[in-house]
């Protein structure tokens, strides 16, 4: 998440998502301005229903079924075996079906299991957030708050989780979700109250961050992590109203390019690498028909043009291309990351990868994370959109392929996203 104050959910049809989404029908235009709202007004969740006939697989994983008979679209995605309950079974079961569930969340921290507090300690010790950049001390006082927030408590526990699931000999994943789902469900109602004090609008944006980076970590998050990044944009813009009363004063736009500044190095460049990916923009260019694409679309080309001769300026576009999704409507945004836009996740890949690719031409090998399970997701979600992909756009995801094999085999620089 780049640039504060400008800051995804599974498939927007999945239940387990945060309804950021839904919290920003007012915010964003073309022009990159957020909209500010008055912190004394509550913020709208208009548009959230859940499905009640949904398939078996979608209520196990507590996500939307969008009820596609004879298999739902998330069980196509995942090639789940998709069944439904009958319509008696389906009726009388929904009110259980949440205290039966293995993954039901976990209401409240009044008790915990002793993995719990491995997983806080693996947040504190590698798994905090990159975001704000050089900035351990603010995570600590996040974890440090952590206890006075339930919702920020869970969405640390989950990341923790989710990291040592990925870098551990151990697989937490199911506890990871469970945190995440109660995390996410708090947050949505953390955000029908205005904050009463900066501690208040820290915890959330804290959290919002925390399940950013959870998604960068979890096989099937790529639009899960752009739309929570939107939400994160909106809680940075509205309710954080007094930076240099906050854990985030240095998370500004002026002080983040600062410290860009700092950590930036000119590296050797592969240079047939980024007239890759330039190339693979501009054949998908001719393609892109919403202006919310074109306009994508046109910063991954100026950013790679940047990259041939100036790291700094490459990083600068790499910012407003990150922050892109944050400016479109909501209606625009769903459009954009709806799962038949074929277009629009190609472009997302696009700038997922470019993240690498400035990563190895802009900063020191001393930069290079110790823990690489963000390379290994992203490499995942390059992989998967490129087998679902129709016949016929197969072609503009073989440049994206061909770098993730020359990435596999490479360090895991990357500075921008959480």
């Amino acid at each position: 998440m780049p640039q504060p104050q400008h800051s995804g959910s599974p498939n927007p049809s999945d239940d387990s998502s945060v309804d950021l989404h839904d919290t920003l029908s007012e915010q964003g235009s073309s022009n990159g301005n957020a909209v500010t709202r008055k912190s004394n007004k509550p913020l709208s969740r208009r548009g959230h229903f859940k499905s009640r006939l949904g398939c078996f697989n979608c209520k196990r994983r507590r996500v939307k079924c969008n009820e596609i008979r004879p298999a739902c679209s998330p069980c196509g995605r995942l090639g789940l075996n998709c069944s439904y309950p009958t319509p008696t079974s389906a009726s009388s079961s929904s009110s259980s079906s949440s205290s039966s569930s293995s993954m039901a969340p976990r209401a409240a921290l009044s008790t915990l299991a002793l993995e719990d507090l491995r997983f806080y300690h693996q947040f504190i010790l590698a798994a905090f957030p990159t975001l704000p950049l050089k900035s351990k001390d603010v995570w600590m006082d996040a974890a440090a708050m952590s206890h006075q927030y339930d919702f920020l408590a869970h969405a640390v526990l989950g990341l923790g989780a989710s990291h040592l699931s990925q870098h551990g000999s151990a697989d937490y994943t199911s506890q990871a979700l469970q945190h995440r789902i109660t995390a996410m469900k708090l947050v949505n109602e953390q955000l029908d109250k205005p904050p009463a004090k900066p501690a208040d609008a820290d915890a959330l944006l804290a959290a919002i961050i925390c399940l950013v980076t959870q998604s960068s970590l979890l096989p099937d998050s790529m639009v899960d992590y752009i739309t929570t990044t939107r939400g994160g944009n909106l809680v940075a813009t509205s309710m954080i109203t007094n930076y240099e009363k906050s854990i985030f004063k240095y998370f500004t736009p002026v002080e983040h390019d600062r410290s860009l500044e700092r950590l930036i190095t000119e590296q050797p460049k592969n240079f047939e690498v980024i007239e890759g990916f330039h190339s693979s923009a501009l054949r998908l260019k001719p393609l892109c028909q919403k202006p919310t694409e074109l306009i994508y679309c046109e910063s991954i080309i100026r950013c790679m043009e940047n990259l041939r001769t100036s790291c700094v300026e490459a990083w600068r576009e790499f910012v407003t291309l990150f922050i892109l999704p944050t400016t479109f409507n909501n209606q625009e945004f769903m459009l954009f990351v709806d799962n038949e836009n074929y277009i629009g996740h190609l472009l997302l890949i696009h700038m997922f990868l470019l993240d690498y690719v400035l990563g190895n031409a802009c900063l020191a090998k001393s930069e290079e994370p110790k823990y690489p399970g963000r390379k290994s997701v992203v490499i995942k979600w390059t992989k998967d959109l490129a087998q679902r992909l129709p016949p016929s756009y197969q072609i503009y995801s073989e440049w994206l392929l061909r770098y993730c094999e020359i990435l596999a085999n490479q360090d895991a620089r990357y500075l921008l996203s959480p």
